[in-house]
């Protein structure tokens, strides 16, 4: 086992290897993003700031975007929810010491920001004025989508990245990305599930 270690290092690089096994343990977060999903999110996340998620879960996307900080220099993620589970299929739960001992590695990459983000707006804009990715994962309605893009599309700025889950399934999702996101990005990607796109 030594030797392998030895050999893959030799290969790797010590820091890559640090940086495998540090997304290993992120992966194994309960959550419904896919493999791929949170892998995407940790490279968009590279060499970014401010990243503010609404919709934080049990804190997987969190360490996906806190982890891609960690390894290129610092940040910050602003991650919003009730921590109640108000749009998750599961129903009614309090997932707030989840989420806390999930992200406990970095919490010093972290703001938590408890409350409905339609209502958290100017606690948000009282630590910054823009982002690099807005990540929105919240209620999936076509209200609650547009509530939250119009709520906080005004961070973004040229190049800036967002991106939304549940575009595969989410009418709401879809509906939003086309109508309201897709006239102000130059290019985008998708994965069967997610959709992101950068800001012209």
């Amino acid at each position: 086992m030594k030797l392998i270690r030895s050999i893959i290092a030799e290969h790797l690089g010590h820091s890559l290897i640090k940086k495998l096994y540090e997304l290993y343990k992120v992966f194994q977060i309960a959550t419904h993003l896919t493999a791929k999903e949170k892998y995407r999110l940790y490279q968009l996340a590279i060499n970014k700031k401010y990243v503010l998620e609404i919709g934080s879960y049990t804190g997987a996307s969190t360490c996906c975007f806190a982890a891609a900080m960690k390894n290129s220099g610092g940040g910050k993620v602003f991650c919003i929810d009730t921590w109640n589970n108000d749009s998750m299929s599961e129903g009614h739960r309090d997932t707030w010491k989840e989420f806390q001992s999930n992200t406990e590695n970095y919490k010093d990459y972290l703001m938590p920001i408890r409350g409905f983000s339609t209502s958290v707006v100017d606690e948000v804009s009282a630590h910054i004025k823009s982002l690099d990715l807005l990540f929105i994962d919240g209620d999936h309605s076509y209200e609650g989508v547009k509530s939250d893009w119009k709520a906080y599309k005004h961070f973004l700025r040229s190049g800036s990245t967002v991106v939304f889950h549940d575009s595969g399934w989410a009418e709401g999702v879809k509906q939003v990305i086309a109508e309201d996101v897709i006239p102000f990005v130059s290019s985008s990607g998708c994965l069967p599930n997610m959709w992101w796109g950068v800001i012209k």
